[in-house]
């Protein structure tokens, strides 16, 4: 009987020591997954992102060019090497950007993202080697839709891929960026730097960049693989006034910088390029461009969400795929006092604010 006993105190004892090194282990993986909670009925993920999802150890070992290798580092790194399938899916984005000053003399980004219907994602990072930001993250790309949501705890595994699918953020410095896709040749640098794919390209200027210059440092030190074997540029802005576009031609980088005192972007490309392509975005371009010169640049973050949503997508006709875009989420950055303003499914009479940190 004292044998039993001491079998039985020994068994529960071993059980003890796993489940508290496995609380060790997956701390930080823990505390994300219990983070996740959704915002009302709105279809908007918070995330406060407690894992260390290791960019350093990623960037230093040669980087990822494509999101295959991108989510094998995942499975590797961050969930120990389990046999977890994590999906990803990178379809075709529209979506419009902007850069503006404020009448505080401060600055705004805004963005909006235009794909099909989908939720989303609000992450916050804080990264011990790195800045801390607030990042959007479309979580169809990880496999979540109508059926399949975050919502259970069972269910949230992939949302912790979710630190390296940002498509649009703002760092505790100011710093913001936002993606946009061109219909052209896809980008695949390929000279012997860091690989990194349009995601990862967003993460490592959150997390390293003070401001445009250190961000267009850091991106001429990589090699740039667009995702999902398309074309993308990014309108990158900062605190002290500067915004640029990063596009890629014929797999060299080129920087636009503002003209006639306005910056802004769409579907295509700021420049001339000595290729045929298709050019989106011209319509929403215009109403960009003719309110930012009437306004000489200067908005309100209320103003400058009216702005997005005039230049919105409703999309109802579907494309040969089947597929009917609209725009899913409209974002204010402010960068002076580093924060998000987000709508969702172009409800614009509710607006969440979202601090840096």
């Amino acid at each position: 009987m004292k044998k039993s006993k001491k079998i039985v105190i020994t068994l529960f004892s071993l059980l003890l020591l796993v489940i508290i090194a496995v609380a060790v282990v997956f701390q930080g993986e823990a505390r994300t997954l219990l983070s996740v909670k959704q915002k009302g009925e709105t279809g908007i993920y918070e995330i406060d992102y407690a894992a260390d999802y290791k960019l350093d150890e990623l960037l230093q070992s040669g980087g990822a060019a494509t999101e295959e290798q991108l989510v094998q580092f995942i499975l590797k790194t961050m969930l120990k090497g389990l046999p977890i399938d994590v999906p990803y899916e990178i379809p075709n984005l529209a979506c419009s950007t902007f850069y503006a000053e404020t009448p505080e003399k401060g600055y705004i980004f805004g963005r909006n993202l235009d794909n099909q219907t989908t939720d989303l994602a609000v992450i916050k990072t804080s990264p011990k080697n790195g800045y801390s930001s607030v990042s959007v993250v479309n979580l169809s790309f990880l496999g979540y839709n109508e059926s399949h949501t975050p919502d259970k705890l069972a269910d949230r595994i992939n949302t912790l891929a979710t630190a390296y699918f940002p498509l649009d953020g703002v760092n505790e410095k100011g710093l913001a960026v936002g993606v946009l896709q061109l219909q052209a040749p896809a980008t695949a640098q390929d000279n012997g730097k860091t690989d990194v794919g349009t995601t990862l390209a967003i993460r490592a200027m959150l997390d390293k960049c003070e401001n445009v210059e250190q961000a267009i440092e850091l991106l001429e030190g990589f090699d740039m693989y667009a995702a999902a074997r398309g074309c993308y540029h990014f309108q990158i802005a900062d605190a002290q006034g500067r915004s640029v576009v990063v596009s890629y031609v014929n797999n060299e980088m080129v920087i636009t910088e503002k003209e006639n005192g306005f910056i802004a972007a769409t579907n295509f490309y700021l420049h001339e390029v000595p290729f045929e392509y298709e050019k989106q975005g011209l319509d929403r371009y215009e109403i960009l461009e003719k309110t930012l010169t009437e306004k000489k640049s200067l908005l309100s973050a209320k103003e400058g969400m009216d702005l997005l949503e005039a230049v919105r997508i409703t999309g109802t006709d579907p494309d040969e795929k089947g597929r009917v875009y609209s725009t899913q989420w409209s974002a204010i950055y402010d960068l002076t006092n580093p924060s998000l303003k987000l709508c969702a499914d172009m409800n614009y009479d509710d607006v969440y604010t979202y601090a840096v940190g």
